[in-house]
């Protein structure tokens, strides 16, 4: 009988350790995991004269720590236009929200190994390096999201170049970054299930010949284009902008769901130095009729706008 009793004993002993086992692994497992997939975009640089711009991408920080499992990549930015996107990073990752991501360039290094880093790359082939400040770090604004246990977010980062690069006086080298404020803002962060995207055809019916670029502002923030600065600060309101292609088509990728406003500039080269100078905007009227100051975008959506366009204002 005491055998029997002991072994008992030893049964409920052993169940109770694998109980409290079991407990652990529960406890462990409710810490939870999400899917983070993030994406670089452009708004292309109304620069002509400009045949691409690279960036090396060195590290991916959430909250200001480093995700797990990030490469360094290469990136052409200029190439990421009309919705194209190129994947920087695809992971796990604690879920809960989050209030800041952070990118980290590499400006003397590309990934593999070459220099510089980042650069852009003009019209005759020559890289112009562009060096970054804050060690690389750039903090993208407004870039909060919450990330729930076995859910994906899939996130977009809008790195404006037309904000990001400016053109400077100096011949040896006519591009840079920049400042650190600036370029922060230039990158622009959204996510796939809450944005949308305005497209349509452009027709030129003023009769010049230019390079055509539509701004999209939210509505109420553009006042004139006499408003917006000189040639490196201009329509730097604009949440995006887009050039319109030789068919006469353009797209407004990724823009968060709200209301916004569009406005269509020229560019030419009126000097005939080889470069372009801003010219004007246009006269413009949508063709069917749409409210050009308040055109609706809707998360996971398209809106059709196509765009008529007659005189150049100055």
């Amino acid at each position: 009988m005491h055998s029997f009793c002991t072994g008992l004993s030893r049964i409920f002993l052993l169940c109770l350790v694998l109980f409290m086992g079991c407990e652990k692994d529960e406890v462990t497992a409710t810490s939870g995991e999400g899917r983070l997939e993030v994406d670089m975009t452009d708004a292309p640089v109304d620069d002509p004269d400009l045949k691409g711009v690279f960036v090396t991408v060195t590290d991916l920080r959430v909250d200001g720590t480093s995700v797990e499992g990030f490469s360094a990549s290469t990136v052409e930015v200029s190439a990421l236009q009309n919705g194209r996107t190129q994947g920087l990073f695809s992971g796990n990752v604690e879920a809960k929200s989050y209030s800041r991501l952070e990118l980290v360039l590499d400006d003397q290094a590309d990934a593999t190994g070459g220099s510089p880093g980042c650069y852009a790359l003009t019209e005759d082939g020559e890289k112009v390096a562009l060096e970054v400040a804050n060690n690389g770090v750039i903090a993208i604004n407004n870039s909060t999201f919450a990330l729930e246990e076995n859910a994906t977010v899939r996130a977009v980062v809008d790195f404006d170049l037309r904000k990001a690069v400016q053109r400077t006086e100096d011949e040896a080298k006519p591009y840079r970054f920049a400042a650190s404020s600036r370029l922060n803002n230039s990158l622009r962060f959204t996510t796939r299930a809450r944005s949308g995207t305005i497209s349509g055809k452009v027709t030129d019916n003023s009769g010049k010949s230019s390079t055509i670029v539509v701004y999209a502002y939210a509505s109420g923030a553009y006042s004139n284009a006499e408003t917006e600065g000189d040639a490196n600060n201009r329509f730097l309101k604009a949440t995006s902008s887009t050039r319109v292609k030789a068919d006469g088509s353009y797209t407004l990728a990724f823009l968060e769901s709200g209301t916004y406003e569009l406005v269509a500039a020229a560019y030419e080269d009126e000097d005939d130095d080889g470069h372009t100078e801003f010219s004007g905007t246009f006269n413009m009227s949508a063709v069917a009729g749409v409210d050009l100051g308040g055109v609706t975008v809707d998360a996971e959506s398209q809106t059709t706008v196509d765009i008529a366009l007659t005189a150049l204002l100055p």
